[in-house]
């Protein structure tokens, strides 16, 4: 099953960059199945030295961080999707928010370091980890223009035409708080018919 796994990965791995099969076999093989159960914490706040790629194979993943009494929801992670403690590895300042397990939640782990040591080892590999961090840029960059510049309803539209997969899998709290909304406003959004955009 694991080798299963591991050719998900390499699927995903080539839609970012050409690699040569011996050195994707190289870097696929730094991974390895871990699993987690519902509510477990796979990521935590203050977390500086233990820095992981997570690809997930089964299950879905919130990150969010607490604000006082509220909690804010920054993304999910389901399947087919890659994630790291990114504030931690792109500052090298404490992370700051929770990586919690919604689902049981399977993954395939590397350890950030050794995935450094086969960057410097060849290029593909350099050029791979560039081309990943440029994917989460570019969407952190729509997620932070969307919420600064589209209404309620506009974001809603949005998450229903890009995760329509999630909605039945998530607590309507998880998806207001992603949204910068209130739950009412939500039922209220949910009720109408929205044509995406």
């Amino acid at each position: 099953m694991t080798e299963l796994y591991k050719k998900s990965l390499s699927d995903i791995f080539l839609q970012f960059s050409n690699i040569p099969i011996s050195e994707l076999e190289e870097l696929v093989n730094l991974f390895s199945l871990q699993e987690f159960k519902k509510k477990s914490i796979i990521i935590a706040p203050n977390n500086t030295s233990d820095i992981k790629l997570f690809f997930v194979v089964k299950g879905l993943i919130r990150i969010y961080y607490p604000i006082g009494e509220r909690e804010v929801t920054i993304d999910f992670k389901e399947e087919n999707t890659l994630f790291a403690n990114g504030f931690t590895l792109f500052t090298n300042l404490p992370n700051i928010d929770y990586y919690v397990a919604l689902e049981d939640v399977v993954c395939l782990v590397a350890e950030s370091n050794e995935i450094e040591v086969l960057a410097s080892k060849y290029h593909s590999i350099e050029h791979l980890n560039r081309k990943i961090v440029e994917a989460y840029y570019a969407s952190y960059l729509i997620t932070n223009y969307n919420s600064l510049f589209l209404s309620a309803e506009e974001r809603y539209s949005v998450f229903v035409r890009d995760r329509a997969a999630l909605i039945n899998r998530l607590p309507l709290k998880y998806i207001a708080t992603y949204l910068g909304i209130k739950q009412e406003t939500l039922s209220r959004l949910r009720a109408k018919k929205i044509i995406t955009i």
